[in-house]
């Protein structure tokens, strides 16, 4: 072989390297925006991408309805429970002497807003007595007891378990 076919087999072996280094790139390139077409659109194989772009933006406005519905109804669900009762407060107390036992008690029922009521059971060997105070704002228009203030102050300090007290008389 002449200097001449040499020269021009090594620039066609060049050339083809370089068109095999072309075609592999071309191919991994190819593969990359094939998954990311797949993460976009998913394995649906619509007749045009706009009918399937069009199909992902009605999804996108339902889901976006959703959201919304979602939103309103927690709202609704905050409100609701910022009015239920959830913090509690119960002391036991022995009234009498002539009795041997913690069995009347002061109940707090409140709830976020310090709304709710005291209920309060005097227990004696022939009766027990049941009074009931409404509380607004923590605070109650008619006169309570130490137990029934003790309970209202433990109502008013949960912060997630419902203490107990017990408290007995000499």
């Amino acid at each position: 072989m002449s200097l001449p076919t040499v020269d021009l087999a090594y620039g066609a072996l060049g050339l083809a390297v370089i068109a095999l280094i072309f075609g592999i790139w071309g191919l991994a390139a190819a593969s990359r925006v094939k998954r990311r077409y797949l993460r976009v659109f998913g394995d649906e194989k619509p007749q045009n991408v706009e009918a399937l772009i069009a199909a992902l933006h009605e999804r996108v406005d339902a889901a976006v309805d959703r959201f919304d519905a979602f939103g309103a109804r927690l709202d609704t669900v905050e409100t609701k429970a910022g009015q239920a009762i959830n913090r509690v407060g119960l002391v036991r107390f022995n009234p009498f002497m002539d009795t041997g036992s913690d069995l009347s008690f002061s109940a707090a029922l409140l709830n976020d807003h310090g709304d709710g009521l005291v209920l309060t059971s005097l227990w004696g060997r022939d009766e027990v007595r049941l009074y009931a105070k409404p509380v607004e704002s923590h605070e109650s228009r008619y006169v309570l007891s130490q137990e029934e203030k003790q309970a209202l102050d433990m109502a008013r300090n949960v912060r997630g378990s419902q203490p107990i007290a017990s408290k007995s008389q000499a």
